[in-house]
């Protein structure tokens, strides 16, 4: 079989790019991006439809059972914080490994990465299935048994599942630290097949199979994780990449006193997955905050904003796609002490970032009010999602230009930064948004307590990395 990690085309944004080639594509994307970011895209956007094909099916049982999978996809999405400090400072110290061109260094943040990975499910996994039901009924509350039956029932099976979420993040970010982004997207689309398939099938016991419910629909997301994991760990154990570890670490002479000074594997994963962390965390509190405030205007305005962010992530994906690759491009050009590649890097992003987030304002702003009518007959919330789409045109656009942005900060070592301006426009916006929403600005103070946030994020980020370029471009 060809190994994944030679085939793949998405190696070639780390060589020599400079230079190669000419045309708007090429001053829009000097550090060739796009070849690594599509893939991610395709990656995130399944974990996206994984939620949608589970809750179309559990709907169907009733709305305890879809309230108790809600809650469970919520957590899951804390959980997802988690393991992004390890797969995110993983992949980043990966790829400056690789890029130095450090097998040695390679291999030992790859084993720190699979011991704490260990040691951190072990933790969540013991502290979750002791405190779950509990946290299911403060999450649902004590009125419907029901739902509090599913939710324990999803938890049990759900809760132990978590070591194979865990365990495919970090072994992505192998192939993604060496430019495989392909792998990860063809494991997370085959992940959906099975689940597509495994779903209906535990749930309602079509094919002979037993009547599960809820739990069936817990069953089938871990069974199909499971086996793209397997599948995964033997596309790695028979591919290239690692045979040339193995071989590397055979011929590689020993190192002179010395040469290890520096960061700990682990002390690196640290310093450059945390600030993701927290840039996530914050950014989900911030979102939390925004719901409770426009609650107070009516459900209508809620129920507006809530649909039509949730189909935004289609176009906030795509953002999150090209911080991901620029983050990986940008390590292994910093490993690899290559100057200019970091330049093209920061300049691709910021054109790419610019350019994507100015076409999905212009398409929130004209298409925001038809696709709510397609989506809902509810003449109210119509009408909100129309009032709230200039607002929100201006919003999605600051904030996917920021997202793409953060991507050569983090792969270039200062995730710190980002972390404190993240927490910083969170600040700014939890104080001004409830206070511009008691004036009579009402529900437009609260979309300029957003703009602020978000504004402030991306004015500080064009800056610095316009500041960064100008001395590259002399």
């Amino acid at each position: 079989m060809t190994s994944p990690a030679t085939a793949d085309p998405a190696k070639a944004p780390t060589g020599p790019s400079r230079g190669a080639g000419s045309g708007l594509l090429h001053r829009l994307d000097p550090a060739r991006l796009l070849p690594v970011a599509w893939p991610v895209y395709f990656e995130l956007m399944s974990g996206v439809i994984a939620g949608i094909i589970s809750v179309f099916w559990v709907a169907r049982l009733g709305s305890a059972e879809l309230s108790a999978v809600t809650m469970v996809t919520s957590l899951e999405n804390v959980l997802l914080g988690v393991i992004l400090a390890i797969g995110g400072g993983t992949t980043v110290a990966l790829s400056r490994a690789v890029g130095a061109e450090d097998h040695s260094r390679t291999r030992q943040v790859l084993g720190t990465a699979l011991r704490v990975t260990l040691v951190v499910t072990a933790v969540t996994c013991a502290v979750l299935l002791l405190a779950r039901e509990p946290l299911a009924r403060l999450t649902l509350g004590d009125t419907d048994a029901r739902a509090l039956d599913a939710a324990a029932d999803y938890l049990a099976i759900a809760v132990p599942g978590i070591a194979v979420f865990y365990g495919q993040h970090v072994l992505d970010s192998v192939f993604k630290a060496h430019g495989d982004t392909r792998t990860p997207m063809r494991m997370a689309m085959l992940s959906n097949g099975i689940l597509l398939v495994a779903d209906p099938v535990l749930i309602f016991g079509w094919l002979g199979a037993p009547r599960l419910g809820v739990a069936g629909s817990a069953l089938a997301l871990v069974l199909s994780r499971a086996a793209v994991l397997l599948w995964t760990v033997r596309l790695y154990l028979r591919s290239e990449l690692r045979a040339r570890l193995a071989a590397q670490a055979v011929e590689a002479p020993p190192r002179p006193d010395g040469a290890e000074a520096g960061p700990t594997p682990l002390a690196e994963i640290w310093k450059s997955g945390s600030p993701m962390a927290i840039d996530f965390f914050v950014r989900m509190a911030a979102g939390l905050l925004v719901v409770g405030v426009i609650a107070r205007f009516g459900t209508e305005d809620v129920a507006a904003y809530g649909t039509v962010t949730k189909v935004l992530l289609f176009l906030s994906m795509a953002a999150y796609a090209i911080r991901q690759a620029a983050t990986i491009v940008a390590a292994r050009a910093t490993g690899a002490g290559d100057a200019g590649l970091v330049a093209d890097t920061r300049s691709s992003t910021l054109r790419l970032g610019v350019v994507w987030s100015v076409l999905s304002g212009l398409l929130v702003l004209a298409g925001t009010s038809a696709l709510v009518a397609v989506l809902t007959e509810d003449q109210q919330v119509r009408d909100a999602a129309a009032s709230q789409a200039p607002w929100l045109a201006v919003y999605i656009g600051l904030l996917l230009c920021n997202v793409a942005l953060s991507g050569v900060f983090f792969g270039g070592g200062q995730g710190s930064l980002l972390a404190y301006l993240t927490l910083g426009g969170a600040t700014l916006q939890a104080v001004l948004a409830p206070s511009l929403a008691a004036t009579a600005l009402g529900l437009t103070g609260v979309w300029l307590a957003m703009i602020a946030n978000v504004g402030l994020q991306t004015t500080v980020m064009t800056t610095l990395s316009m500041r960064a370029l100008a001395p590259a471009s002399k």
